[in-house]
C-alpha cells in the first residue's frame, strides 16, 4: 500500500500563498490531469503528458514583483506574441516582465492561476495543448484551461511491503 496517495492528495491543495521561493514543482492541467506544464524540445510551453521537462523551480519574480518559473534545465517560462515559451534570461525590462506572473486561487475553483505582471488582464492558460496568455471569456472551460494544481517534486512517497518469507 503507498502511503503517498494521501500525502499527494494534501500536495495537491498548495496554495498561492505557500508557494515557496526555491520550491521544485511540476503544474498539474484541471482538465486533463494527466497532463503537466511542459518545455517541449523547441522552446514552446504546452501541456503534456510524457513525464519529461515538466518540472519548475519557483523564483521570486524576475519583474520584482510576482513569482517567476525556472525550468530545471534553464531558462523561464515567459510569453512573447501571447505565446509561451521557455527562454534563457536575458538582461532587459520586457523579459524580466513577460517572465513574471502572479498567483491567484485557481480560477476554476482548485489550484492556481498565473496572471502575467504585464499584461495584468492575462492569464497562462492552455489551448490546444500549448500555453498562452489570453483575456478571460468567463467561460467554464477558460476557467479549468488557466487553472493548475501544484505539486511538490521533492514529495517523499514511502511504500510498506509485507515481509516475504
Amino acid at each position: 500500500m503507498k502511503i503517498c496517495l494521501a500525502l499527494l492528495a494534501l500536495a495537491s491543495s498548495v496554495l498561492a500563498s505557500e508557494l515557496q521561493i526555491g520550491q521544485k514543482i511540476r503544474l498539474r492541467s484541471v482538465n486533463y490531469p494527466n497532463h503537466f506544464i511542459s518545455r517541449l524540445s523547441n522552446g514552446r510551453v504546452a501541456i503534456s503528458d510524457s513525464g519529461t521537462g515538466n518540472e519548475w523551480i519557483v523564483r521570486s519574480g524576475l519583474a520584482g514583483t510576482g513569482f517567476s518559473l525556472e525550468s530545471v534545465t534553464g531558462g523561464f517560462i515567459r510569453h512573447r506574441n501571447y505565446q509561451a515559451w521557455v527562454d534563457s534570461q536575458i538582461s532587459s525590462d520586457l523579459y524580466r516582465k513577460d517572465a513574471s506572473y502572479t498567483v491567484e486561487q485557481g480560477a476554476a475553483g482548485q489550484g492556481i492561476t498565473l496572471r502575467s505582471v504585464n499584461y495584468s488582464g492575462h492569464t497562462l492558460r492552455h489551448s490546444g495543448y500549448n500555453l498562452y496568455i489570453h483575456r478571460s471569456n468567463g467561460s467554464d472551460l477558460f476557467k479549468k484551461d488557466s487553472s493548475f494544481m501544484v505539486e511538490p517534486v521533492d514529495l517523499q512517497c514511502w511504500r510498506w511491503e509485507a515481509a516475504r518469507p
